[in-house]
């Protein structure tokens, strides 16, 4: 079983790493589902020998692109590359949710020998194991679902899905209560999230808020919790 950590930090790679993460997901704003890390986080994770998938995604929202986001996102894909990226995860919709298969294609041959993955878009779609063939066509490894909103709701799509020759599919929805269900659909690739609130006092009880209006979360960021992931670990591997 491969271990992915969604991060959204230098500090929170290194700390999934020393929980036993094999790889991790790379992003910045992991509370609106994630959007590209700067240049500056893809290199010190790069740098600290720590396996990385990096985040394509231009802003937040859902996933049909305008023609900027699009060639930001083809930038974001080289820059990635450039910078020793091993992987990339995107995901691409038309505006009935429906993948954008054409222009997925286009960000497979732009990503060269990186390893491609299709992230949570792919929960909107209604044939999923129609649509995870048709991505193992145009060159996707890996897809990043569970299945619908829940691991539980969704195990059946993942079984059949599991089915497809030649794609990966890697889980979310890890969970305590969803260890034995993991173990028992025989995943290779699961993706795990973990966070703890930190507070930053430098603006605590000043009343100026810097995002939204009166926004209580202004002084509060997150870190991996590295007890959690490597707690979780452990069940996984069934060290305890």
């Amino acid at each position: 079983m491969i271990f992915e950590v969604c991060v959204d930090s230098l500090e929170s790679a290194i700390i999934a790493k020393n929980s036993g993460a094999d790889q991790v997901e790379l992003v910045s704003l992991a509370d609106v589902g994630g959007i590209t890390p700067s240049y500056g986080m893809i290199k010190l994770v790069k740098d600290a020998g720590i396996k990385q998938m990096v985040m394509i995604r231009p802003r937040a929202a859902g996933f049909c692109y305008s023609e900027y986001d699009r060639s930001v996102m083809k930038e974001d894909i080289i820059a990635a590359r450039l910078l020793g990226a091993d992987g990339v995860v995107f995901g691409a919709l038309n505006f009935d949710g429906s993948i954008d298969y054409n222009f997925t294609s286009e960000l497979v041959k732009l990503a060269g020998d990186m390893e491609v993955v299709f992230h949570r878009a792919f929960e909107v779609v209604e044939d999923k194991v129609k649509a995870a063939k048709m991505l193992k066509s145009i060159g996707v490894n890996r897809i990043l679902t569970k299945g619908g909103n829940s691991l539980k709701e969704g195990k059946d799509i993942i079984k059949e899905l599991l089915q497809v020759d030649g794609i990966d599919i890697i889980s979310g929805g890890v969970r305590p209560d969803t260890v034995d269900l993991i173990k028992e659909l025989g995943l290779r690739y699961v993706h795990i999230s973990s966070a703890k609130d930190i507070v930053d006092p430098s603006t605590s009880g000043k009343g100026i808020y810097f995002g939204r209006s009166n926004s209580p979360q202004d002084e509060i960021y997150q870190i991996a919790d590295g007890d959690y992931l490597s707690e979780i670990i452990k069940k996984l591997k069934g060290e305890y």
